[in-house]
């Protein structure tokens, strides 16, 4: 790599090629990351796309969908039938005892049963079972918003602590060159030893900024891994502009919550959910009007006797249907309403919720268009104007390592509200449609 055709605005003597390789060589020993242009960098939506395919969340729940499936078919059918054996009439003392065939009252005995269920009941039982498929089909949606948003959470978040870390990079090299320079001022008597004291304190609190960048990214990896598994090790490319606000009116401006909350799949699963509950307490109500079943059974006896054959007809009979039926009715009413109100108050959660992501967007989109306006050139302005007056003797080395870091802290700040902003991009990544958030 050459070292040429860098300028450092403190350091400009002759041997400034070996003072700057020194400093690329300490940063690696350092191990801070110098990521070159990658072939493949990892987008946004690209990440989105891969955490999607690879999610085991949804794969678990698109078998939910084929369970539910599979009961739906099965749900309108009458009970299977059911087969019996048996002996009648065995005799247990006597001289005919444990005899098969010389009591004439003692048979064999095989039948079958079969309930017959009204078609009502069957009816409800099917529509129960229609609404559990929906149910899981909507989760099937809102568990893909639940992945993407907290797979684009993590981007966010790697990708914000890896600049954040450059920039504390960006600033060490500068003060190691500082660092050289003050080694030349203690020669020539111009830098006390306060001012070097100053000069490491700064490297130090540097350093320490570093390591908690450090931590930062290697937890926001980590997470990432979750989603991406090793496509998460890939170098990440630039946030799309509608996360960094550069858009004239990027799709977010819509994001009110109110004409996508009631579509949204967490909401239509809890629809789902009131319908299965009605289903339920239609399904009680109705327990109040009998079922029948019928019986046939052939029974064999001794020899000198004849085989009989046997019909019989059962009937279900809910005469404490105040004590049963109409308190199972009553419970299943109950349910309803609670579906109900569990469903009206997530709808003014999830409105709540979009319109805070939307909040927080918003108002720091504004907050970083101040920082590139005003807050940033101000600051560099005030760095060059301590540099010169240090370079002029009219000033000391902490005023050029003041000014420096209140550059830093403001650059830093920037892009804390970035991550604060592209954190909130990811939220309503959850809230709103594919098609608006992309």
């Amino acid at each position: 790599m050459s070292c040429t055709n860098i300028a450092f605005p403190l350091y400009s003597s002759p041997c400034r090629r070996g003072v700057m390789c020194g400093t690329l060589l300490i940063m690696l020993l350092l191990g801070l990351p110098l990521r070159l242009l990658a072939a493949n960098p990892l987008t946004l939506n690209e990440a989105l796309a891969i955490a999607v395919q690879e999610s085991s969340l949804l794969a678990a729940q698109r078998s939910a969908i084929a369970a539910a499936e599979a009961v739906t078919g099965s749900a309108r059918e009458l009970p299977d039938p059911k087969l019996k054996l048996g002996i009648d009439n065995l005799p247990l003392d006597g001289a005919d005892r444990y005899s098969l065939t010389r009591d004439f009252m003692t048979m064999r005995r095989i039948g079958v049963a079969q309930e017959f269920t009204r078609g009502e009941k069957r009816e409800l039982k099917g529509q129960r079972a229609e609404h559990q498929l929906a149910r899981e089909q909507a989760l099937l949606g809102d568990t893909r918003a639940g992945v993407r948003r907290d797979a684009a959470t993590a981007w966010m978040e790697l990708y914000y602590a890896g600049q954040m870390a450059k920039a504390v990079d960006a600033q060490y090299a500068e003060t190691l060159l500082q660092r050289e320079a003050l080694q030349a001022g203690i020669a020539a008597n111009r830098v006390t030893l306060a001012e070097r004291i100053t000069l490491e304190s700064t490297m130090q609190m540097l350093l320490n900024r570093r390591t908690e960048f450090e931590k930062q990214a290697a937890r926001a990896q980590a997470m990432l891994g979750r989603w991406l598994g090793n496509s998460a090790k890939r170098p990440l490319s630039a946030p799309p502009d509608t996360v960094a606000g550069m858009t004239a009116d990027p799709p977010l401006a819509t994001a009110s919550g109110d004409p996508h909350a009631p579509h949204h799949p967490h909401l239509l699963s809890l629809e789902r959910q009131i319908d299965i509950a009605q289903s339920e307490a239609d399904i009680a109500k109705a327990a109040t009007k009998p079922d029948w079943g019928l019986e046939v059974s052939y029974a064999q006896r001794g020899p000198g006797y004849s085989n009989m054959l046997t019909f019989q007809v059962s009937i279900d009979l809910p005469v404490f249907a105040e004590r049963r039926q109409n308190r199972e009715a009553a419970m299943r009413l109950a349910q309803v309403e609670q579906a109900r109100a569990l469903r009206e108050d997530a709808l003014r959660q999830h409105v709540a919720e979009a319109a805070a992501a939307r909040a927080v967007w918003q108002s720091a989109t504004q907050r970083l268009k101040r920082f590139d306006d005003t807050l940033l050139p101000l600051a560099r302005d005030n760095a060059a104007v301590a540099l010169a007056a240090y370079r002029s003797g009219l000033s000391s080395l902490a005023a050029v390592l003041d000014a420096r870091r209140m550059e830093l802290d403001l650059r830093l700040q920037k892009l804390q509200l970035a991550a604060e902003q592209g954190r909130a991009y990811a939220q309503l990544i959850y809230f709103l449609p594919e098609e608006v958030v992309k």
